[in-house]
Parts: C-alpha cells; structure tokens; sequence
C-alpha cells in the first residue's frame, strides 16, 4: 500500500514522520569535496564534504560546507585551516577511491591521509598536499568564509569559498576528442542516509535560446568564451519592451503555421 504523501513546515518545529529524516536524500546527487589542507602547524589534514560545488567558472571558483563537528564541539578542520592559512585542495573523490574518502571521514587530531591509506603529491602553488590517486585536484586560495547559524550544534554552517589557482588533471583521463572522461573516472557522489552513488551514465541535452542569442550556448558548453568588449558591442540596444513584443510576435506566428500544418 503506497504510503499517504507528506507535508510539514521544520520552522515550526515539524517533523517528516518518517523513521530517519529525509531531507538529505532530496537534495541528490552531491558531488563531494574531498578537501586537503595544512594547519598552521604543518599539520596536513583531508576529509569529505558532501555540500560541494562550483560557484563561478569564470574565474574558476568553489565552495565547501563545514557544519560544526560534534566530536571537537567547534568547526571542523579543514574549515580551521582554510580559515587560518587561506588555502586548501579539492581532489576529486572516485569510486575506486571511495574506500579511502570514507576512511578519511574520521575526525581525527592528526594526519588523515595515512588514516585513508592515500599518497600526498606535492602542489604547485599552495601548500596542502594533493591526493595522488585522484584524477583531478584544484589547487585553491580561500577567498571568504561564511558562517551560518543552526538551530543546533551540528546545524552551524561554515561555508568556505576559495579560488581555484591551479588545476591538475591527469592524462589517462583526457579522451581522443579532448573532454574528461567522466565514465573513467566514475565520480563519487552522496545521497542520503549512508548511500552513495557514482556515475556511470551520461547524455546531452543542449538548452534553448533565444534566436537572438548566439552567445550563451558557448559559454556554458565550456567552449571558448567571447571577450566583454565584443559582447557589449553586439548588444542589442533596444528596450525589453520592445524584445518582448517581438519574442511574443514570433510565438504567435508559430502557434498560427502549427496550427496551419494540423489543420492540413
């Protein structure tokens, strides 16, 4: 018998009904940040964060959330020392080394990479070490950190945004017609409660434009980006009202041939 839907308000206190909270395992996939630092110590550090993505492309720029670790009863490592030191590493977590992102969850007072059985590689421009056996880390600058106050303890939020100022990607991974093979290398991903998942199928879907846009598609396929001055001399300079009411011209000519074409 399917289960009666639900629907509940948390700020008030609500609660889903369910055995083990959900909300988690709506928001999925989650790439993760398998995030390497150094302590101001020298203290080399690595764990897994699963609230992780880019923020801009352009320049290249990322973001991790820390919430307030429960065992140490402040804000977790990898926060501290992206905080203190102003750099960290993200190294991209795999299924073949989801073994080793799991170990390196474990909040330990020294050095995890050990704990997760993976290689230090050294980095160009920053000072926390890489995983070697990732297929691609981005070196980073911390940019800003952000605190979020939680209704709890574990409900504080750090997010830490860095620049990425250098970017690793290995070979064997580069495909004849020069895109990442993401099937080779399988990223890892978190779901909710303790499930993962990785990716093993991929398809392209190209988004619509206006016909007036000859730009945008580029842009966000990752091919080469056109320079601001010409985008701001090819811009069109008539008002929105006036764009509007063509778009809409245009739309009800369509409607009209379809309507042509059915009625033959």
């Amino acid at each position: 018998m399917p289960h009666q839907d639900i629907f509940y308000e948390p700020p008030k206190g609500e609660k889903s009904g369910l055995p083990h909270d959900p909300f988690k395992s709506f928001v999925i996939p989650r790439p993760i940040g398998w995030i390497s630092t150094t302590s101001v110590d020298g203290i080399d550090n690595l764990g897994p964060f699963s609230q992780f993505n880019n923020v801009s492309f352009d320049p290249p720029t990322i973001m991790f959330v820390g919430h307030q670790s429960v065992y140490k009863r402040r804000s977790k490592d990898s926060v501290v020392n992206a905080r203190e030191t102003g750099e960290f590493v993200w190294n991209m977590a795999t299924y073949d080394t989801r073994e080793a992102v799991n170990m390196s969850a474990l909040e330990s007072w020294d050095d995890e990479f050990p704990v997760a059985g993976v290689t230090k590689a050294p980095s160009r421009v920053v000072k926390p070490p890489r995983v070697a056996e990732s297929p691609v880390q981005f070196e980073c600058k911390t940019h800003s950190v952000i605190r979020i106050q939680g209704d709890s303890l574990v409900g504080h939020s750090d997010i830490v945004i860095g620049r990425v100022v250098a970017i690793h990607v290995k070979g064997e991974y580069i495909t004849g017609d020069g895109l990442f093979d993401v099937l080779k290398a399988a990223p890892l991903a978190r779901l909710g409660y303790h499930q993962y998942t990785a990716i093993t199928n991929v398809f392209d879907m190209k988004m619509p434009f206006m016909p007036d846009d000859n730009v945008s598609g580029n842009v966000l396929g990752g091919e080469s980006g056109i320079s601001d001055e010409e985008l701001y001399r090819t811009k069109d300079h008539r008002s929105e009202t006036e764009r509007r009411a063509e778009e809409q011209k245009q739309r009800a000519l369509v409607v009209r041939e379809n309507t042509s074409a059915s009625g033959n």
